[in-house]
């Protein structure tokens, strides 16, 4: 099943099964073309039940249920997988935010309307919805100003005024008159965001639903640091193996998975490289890292080792936070290149010593190292020779071949997809086995 298979089946079997739900917004070119995550306001005792809803219904379907993150009490993201496509399904029981309850899921539920084959919001519940959270979010995007100002045109009379009944709760009848005309002719800009703003702030604020919020926010926020939700994916090679290719069709395939992706080579790089410090100097030739003459001495190559060595230490606080926040952290070579290709480093230390201090350094949740033919990868990027090549290979194989957590990739007999869906295989596994499911 693709992206559109999977949607079409998922949403028929809740119809099946008289499961309430609604998809809040953004669903005019659903199933077609997926432009934003799937909000679904649904009708389940918590939310919780919603992720165990939808992994059920998946079983059988090769799509999986790879992570999820809880942000508010009342909702949750999910993100679904079948290692080739990735959509993220986030579930509401009511809409929240930030400890406020702004409106009940049965108010988000009434009057729904059969679109194509699964539910939307009634027109008045769909301009609520979306006039509220653009408001709390102190944002109109030009896609929720066109379809705030459709919604409204679209109502009746009797819809407008049970509206404005509504809204005046939030905001008073003069603040929600003055918001509903800015509306209909279409300007925006004429509302006063940070008034509105926090007129809506004051009239949610509940004390007992806002310390709810809070013991539950520092719940969330302990698990996600036992459970990080972010991934750290590792991509080892010689030259020509096609580590950046790959990377950034990693990049591209994992856009909907997480909440940010981060790609870097070698390290984080909090600090400059040592050749970028002196003022007027240049970056060295990145283009013949073997080409170099002048081979460091034990001193030289100490201290620049050690110069480095904190980089990385300092990357293993910033990796952890970025974890935390649901981050893809890509990271080509890495620390473990020190002693695959001590010539491109110029590092004249043993590989024992550089082990070593390996043990201090952050270790990613999946290594993976691309290999083949050293004929063809010389082909494809002829900065150094076959011997070195074969070399390379030999001391990747020596280093990782019986390490479970690291997978040998041929890339000289695979295509580029072929690579990255075996890649995103083993990731989903990992990512789904890390945590303890609802």
């Amino acid at each position: 099943m693709d992206s559109t298979d999977i949607f079409n089946y998922l949403f028929e079997s809740f119809n099946r099964n008289r499961i309430k739900y609604v998809i809040l917004h953004s669903y005019k070119n659903f199933p077609d073309k997926f432009n934003s995550d799937i909000d679904v306001a649904i009708d389940v005792p918590k939310i919780t039940d919603a992720i165990e809803l939808l992994d059920q219904t998946l079983q059988g379907t090769g799509w999986k249920v790879v992570q999820y993150w809880r942000h508010e009490n009342y909702a949750v993201d999910c993100v679904i997988s079948n290692a080739k496509e990735y959509l993220q399904v986030d579930f509401c029981t009511n809409y929240e935010r930030n400890g406020r309850l702004v409106i009940p899921v049965e108010e988000l539920l009434e009057g729904r309307q059969l679109y194509r084959n699964f539910y939307i919001p009634s027109v008045r519940a769909e301009f609520r919805y979306i006039l509220l959270k653009k408001i709390l979010k102190r944002f109109f995007s030009e896609e929720s100003k066109k379809q705030l100002t459709l919604l409204w045109m679209q109502m009746t009379l009797d819809d407008r005024i049970k509206t404005k009944e509504v809204l005046s709760y939030f905001f008073g009848k003069n603040s929600i008159e003055k918001i509903l005309k800015c509306i209909e002719i279409e300007e925006f800009n004429t509302i006063n965001l940070e008034k509105v703003y926090k007129e809506l702030k004051c009239r949610t604020f509940d004390f007992k639903d806002n310390l709810h919020y809070r013991i539950f926010d520092i719940k969330r926020k302990i698990e996600r640091i036992f459970h990080p939700t972010g991934l750290f994916i590792v991509l080892l090679g010689v030259d020509g193996a096609g580590k950046t290719t790959i990377a950034e069709e990693l990049e591209r395939r994992y856009v909907t998975a997480f909440r940010r992706i981060k790609h870097y080579h070698s390290r984080v790089r909090v600090l400059k490289d040592l050749s970028q410090i002196k003022p007027g100097s240049r970056p060295i030739n990145a283009s013949n890292p073997h080409g170099k003459k002048e081979r460091s001495g034990k001193v030289v190559s100490l201290a620049k080792f050690v110069y480095y060595f904190v980089d990385f230490f300092i990357g293993n606080i910033v990796i952890s936070i970025d974890k935390i926040k649901s981050t893809l952290i890509l990271i080509e070579r890495y620390y473990y290149d020190y002693t695959i290709d001590k010539v491109r480093y110029n590092l004249n230390l043993s590989d024992r010593f550089i082990n070593f201090f390996g043990h201090f350094v952050k270790k990613p949740d999946a290594i993976f190292v691309l290999t083949g033919d050293s004929k063809i990868l010389l082909g494809r990027k002829k900065e150094i020779t076959v011997d070195e090549i074969d070399m390379q290979i030999k001391r990747l194989e020596k280093r990782f071949l019986m390490n479970p957590q690291v997978t040998f990739i041929d890339t000289t007999r695979k295509t580029v997809d072929e690579c990255v869906d075996q890649m995103l295989f083993i990731c989903n596994q990992i990512m789904r086995e890390r945590r303890k499911w609802i």
